[in-house]
């Protein structure tokens, strides 16, 4: 959590101005400038951005012992569990703050219930806190199977050649979240390497108490014009789209997403509909187009307005829904949500291509 500042307070100089004659006028001692105070975000800012350079390297080396002592499945267990019982206690607290500050009267049998377990936890933290520590550790080593496998890919002899990689540009992304019991924030690390640019994604960075800022989840690696090219078969047109499809004789393939805040979302866009298996399988079969609903970017007014009739047209309720349509719009099959399907059993789920 974000500690009080102290006040500072500066020295404030009386001049006393004389009777009579005044004599030669002195120099008047420079006022020393009271230190400034301490700037928490940009603090925090700077901690990720060091972090974020050094999971660049590590990635750079493709050795993933340079990674452990970044990220929370490196850390010493001890470590690990007495910084996310310190995260649980103070979560606890200000939970349990929150249902008392609800009048007896309105609270609810959850209420109640909520209350009493934050409550034991709170008197007897350690005990409570024991039964955690097995799920704490086998979650974190989900991310450890992640990060290794992106550096064993990264010193594959296939692999580019990193050491001719340039130096990074690091940028924080806005939103680093300091009021919360485990502060986190995401950073994105751009470089370039025998020609091409990639960009290295930290999700989540996280600061637990005790230690300090450490990757808290997976990172990506992205090779930007492998994206660009992948994102150029997908179309926001819809009526162009349609008479494409017309005169191609193919289906439409419509994606509604939410692409920049709907986690199920960005993983399908990620894992399956922008590699090069699926776009193999779709080059032939279907138009993609994508009817985007994003909260953290820009979109045309005209653009929104048209997304938002598709939605109500065809009934979408949750993203991802995937709409496989013939060219005259007629719904041919529908899929909602993800779950980590492979392009390879995600592309057997589709209906065959009519013939």
């Amino acid at each position: 959590m974000r500690g009080s500042l102290g006040r500072i307070f500066g020295i404030t100089l009386l001049s006393v101005g004389l009777i009579g004659c005044k004599p030669k006028a002195q120099p008047t001692p420079s006022q020393p400038k009271p230190p400034a105070k301490a700037d928490p975000q940009a603090e925090a800012e700077a901690a990720i951005r060091e972090l974020a350079g050094q999971v660049h390297a590590a990635f750079l080396s493709g050795d993933p012992a340079k990674l452990a002592p970044l990220a929370l499945w490196g850390l010493p267990e001890e470590t690990l569990h007495a910084g996310m019982k310190q995260v649980y206690i103070v979560d606890a607290r200000i939970s349990a703050a929150r249902i008392k500050a609800v009048p007896a009267t309105n609270r609810t049998v959850v209420h109640t219930n909520t209350l009493e377990k934050l409550e034991l936890f709170l008197a007897e933290p350690d005990s409570q806190f024991e039964p955690m520590k097995l799920g704490l550790t086998e979650g974190v080593q989900e991310f450890k199977q992640q990060n290794t496998t992106l550096l064993k890919q990264a010193a594959a002899e296939d692999a580019p050649d990193w050491t001719q990689a340039t130096a990074p540009s690091i940028v924080v992304r806005p939103g680093v979240n300091l009021a919360t019991p485990l502060p986190e924030g995401a950073a994105d690390v751009l470089f370039s390497c025998a020609g091409r640019s990639y960009q290295l994604k930290l999700n989540n960075c996280v600061k637990l108490p005790g230690h300090g800022w450490v990757l808290g989840a997976d990172i990506e690696l992205i090779d930007l014009a492998a994206q660009a090219e992948a994102e150029k078969a997908w179309t926001e047109d819809f009526p162009a789209a349609q008479l494409r499809a017309t005169e191609q004789k193919k289906r439409l393939f419509v994606d509604f997403t939410g692409s920049d805040w709907c986690p199920p979302c960005i993983a399908l866009h990620k894992k399956v509909l922008t590699q090069p298996e699926f776009l193999q399988h779709a080059e032939d079969r279907y138009v993609l187009v994508k009817v985007d609903f994003p909260r953290n970017k820009p979109q045309a007014d005209p653009q929104r307005e048209a997304n938002q009739i598709l939605a109500r047209a065809y009934r979408v309720q949750s993203f991802p829904t995937v709409l496989v349509l013939e060219a005259n719009g007629t719904e041919v099959q529908r899929l909602n949500g993800y779950n980590d399907t492979s392009p390879a059993d995600f592309i057997k789920s589709l209906t065959p291509k009519k013939q």
